[in-house]
């Protein structure tokens, strides 16, 4: 049976790709490190690495679309301060940026909430780092936060929304680069597959322990598929999280072995943006 997790945000093609080019300032979303998290947060962290896995990890045509988003599920049922986490990502050379949208009613809100989603390679001292962290990348010359890379756990408040809020996330692929491109148009992937510019999927979404994880793929054509180029938490509430789960929420162990059981693809896929 398929199990739309995490369908249908809103009918309207107004929700589409270019909403989220509108970016709020930077200094509205003050990064905060693993150690400012919340305590249930900080609790699980490591058992986030699970939801990253390894680099081109093979990950059957069932399995993805069993995990495919069910945007509907992301309407808030209750006010809630809503957070969002980075966990980790394989992303290699490319260098991506996450933004958010939030809906409420004729109401759009839109920012960037992190700008280069690598990983930094000074976070190396923290517990099982490689596993959440395949490919880091040092800090682009020049650039401050949210745009150079980030420590497994950094999180960032992106407001307080009402009960009817519906959250949308997009990821611009190699955006500090410049960006990915094909016949012209920019490669910028977001939850509803109708409206990604290949028509394809490019999340997919998991529950454990009230957190919302969300892993992107960030090639053309949905790439080599492995769906773990950036990997997020989001904390909408206990409630909202409760409200959205329409499966059992996954073991640890289903997570890290499960998925292993499908098999992993040891070889690195060589990057090369097409401008």
């Amino acid at each position: 049976m398929k199990n739309k997790f995490l369908t249908g945000l809103l009918a309207a093609a107004a929700l589409g790709t270019g909403l989220l080019s509108i970016a709020a300032p930077a200094s509205a979303y003050d990064i905060k490190s693993r150690d400012e998290a919340p305590a249930d947060f900080q609790n699980i962290l490591q058992d986030f690495r699970a939801f990253v896995g390894e680099e081109s990890r093979y990950l059957s045509p069932e399995t993805i679309k069993a995990k495919q988003v069910d945007l509907s599920k992301l309407t808030l049922k209750f006010d809630h301060d809503a957070k969002v986490f980075f966990i980790g990502e394989t992303a290699g050379g490319y260098r991506n940026r996450l933004d958010f949208k939030a809906t409420t009613g004729s109401e759009v809100q839109t920012g960037k909430i992190f700008g280069d989603t690598s990983c930094n390679p000074g976070d190396s001292g923290f517990t099982n780092f490689n596993q959440f962290c395949a490919n880091p990348n040092d800090a682009l010359e020049g650039k401050v936060a949210p745009d150079k890379p980030l420590n497994v756990g950094d999180w960032v408040n992106i407001g307080s929304f009402k009960a009817g809020t519906t959250l949308d996330f997009q990821l611009l692929s190699d955006d500090i680069n410049g960006g990915i491109y094909e016949n012209g148009v920019k490669g910028i992937f977001g939850l509803n597959e109708a409206l990604n510019p290949d028509s394809l999927q490019h999340v997919i979404a998991y529950y454990y322990k009230d957190y919302l994880v969300l892993g992107f793929e960030d090639l053309w054509g949905g790439g080599d598929k492995d769906y773990n180029d950036t990997v997020f938490a989001i904390d909408i509430g206990k409630a909202n999280a409760g409200a959205a789960a329409n499966v059992p929420e996954p073991s640890v162990a289903v997570a890290m072995f499960g998925i292993a059981g499908l098999g992993l693809m040891k070889t690195r896929r060589r990057r090369q943006v097409v401008r």
